[in-house]
């Protein structure tokens, strides 16, 4: 196994020497003999990059391309090898959802209307559970983070909210998901929205992921993007197989007795990127990556679990293999239950996930003790030039 990565890290420095365009991604999974996603050679051109034809990693914890002379990785316990249960249904279960931060600024007092704006956020029964509200008056607050989200506003005093993503994902805490100013809108738009009711409804459904499809709004590559990602899911639904009982060590009864069905199933929703009500959603999946905004081609992104983002796929890189990892990843046996060794982040959802799921389990919770990562080093691969 460690061979493997190893030789993963070889091939990363000789691709990335040969084109920015195709590149080796190494999933920083030391499971990743169970991993689907843990080799990709560059010459099958798969979407992992942004430019085109693949998908870059973003992660902090998981960049290839700060491999140069040694690596360390983080590895669990050899008793998770064990779970059998498919990686989509073990986030479903087990992975809470990690919590945005809405910062509203504001110069001095709120006015009626942007009061009331505020009272709708902080009304717990319009808004998800899984964001904390906070209100800073740039005027008065020391808080540097905060003055520099304010910084060149000084023309225009209005209200301001932003959201952060969740500390725990793979994504810079302080990087910002979404910034408009504060309105009764603006708020509707934080709160729900049409995409995000379809993608609650599938995944509570027990829908393995689905894909939120952003289109481009070039009718002919949205098309086409759209045509494959499609035509590929549904030979993945009928190629993905699921693992019996026996093999997730446990008995008929408690399959059947679960809430939430287990089957291998994919749904699309499909995003105009000018859609207004879908503005704070289409922020989070653009801002999750430092240059997606600059790519004007259709973009993929499976969603799976309690509503977590996997990665984005672009352009040409929404391709049938590419599409079949990313299945296979997402319904293949759980190699890491620690969420935050998992790369990724959480939309934000308005729904009660545990209400939704129930109380009948089929994954068993990480063992005590094996939460803690061990680190192993690493020999070193071939530095880029």
């Amino acid at each position: 196994m460690m061979s493997n990565l190893t030789e993963s890290i070889r091939n990363h420095g000789r691709d990335k020497a040969q084109s920015r365009g195709n590149i080796s991604l190494l999933q920083l999974n030391p499971l990743n003999q169970l991993n689907p996603l843990s080799t990709i050679s560059s010459d099958r051109k798969v979407g992992f990059v942004m430019k085109s034809v693949a998908r870059r990693v973003y992660s902090r914890r998981l960049c290839c391309r700060r491999i140069l002379a040694g690596l360390t990785v983080l590895t669990i316990a050899s008793s998770l090898m064990a779970c059998q249960v498919p990686v989509f249904r073990y986030a479903l279960e087990r992975w809470s959802s990690d919590q945005y931060r809405i910062l509203v600024l504001t110069k001095g007092p709120l006015d009626a209307e942007h009061q009331a704006a505020l009272k709708t956020l902080e009304d717990t029964s319009e808004r998800p559970a899984q964001a904390t509200i906070k209100v800073h008056d740039v005027s008065t607050t020391k808080d540097a983070f905060v003055k520099q989200l304010w910084k060149g506003r000084e023309k225009d005093s209005s209200p301001l909210m932003v959201a952060l993503y969740p500390e725990r994902s793979s994504i810079n805490a302080e990087q910002v998901a979404s910034s408009s100013p504060l309105s009764a809108q603006s708020v509707a738009q934080v709160v729900d929205s049409p995409a995000r009711k379809e993608i609650i409804q599938k995944l509570s459904e027990g829908y393995s992921a689905v894909w939120i499809f952003l289109e481009s709004g070039d009718a002919a590559k949205d098309h086409a993007a759209l045509t494959r990602l499609q035509e590929q899911l549904e030979k993945d639904t009928e190629w993905l197989k699921l693992p019996s009982p026996e093999e997730m060590e446990i008995t008929p009864e408690l399959l059947d007795g679960a809430k939430i069905r287990l089957q291998i199933q994919f749904s699309v929703v499909s995003v105009r990127r000018d859609d207004p009500k879908e503005q704070f959603l289409i922020d989070c999946l653009l801002n999750s990556e430092s240059d997606l905004r600059d790519y004007k081609e259709p973009m993929a992104f499976p969603v799976f679990g309690r509503g977590r983002v996997l990665y984005a796929v672009v352009g040409q890189g929404i391709s049938a293999d590419t599409i079949r990892k990313a299945s296979s990843f997402i319904a293949g046996p759980c190699s890491c239950q620690v969420k935050e060794q998992n790369p990724g982040f959480d939309l934000l959802l308005s729904c009660d996930w545990d209400e939704l799921v129930g109380e009948t389990f089929i994954s068993e919770p990480i063992p005590e003790g094996d939460s803690e990562p061990k680190l192993l080093t690493i020999p070193a691969g071939r530095a880029r030039p």
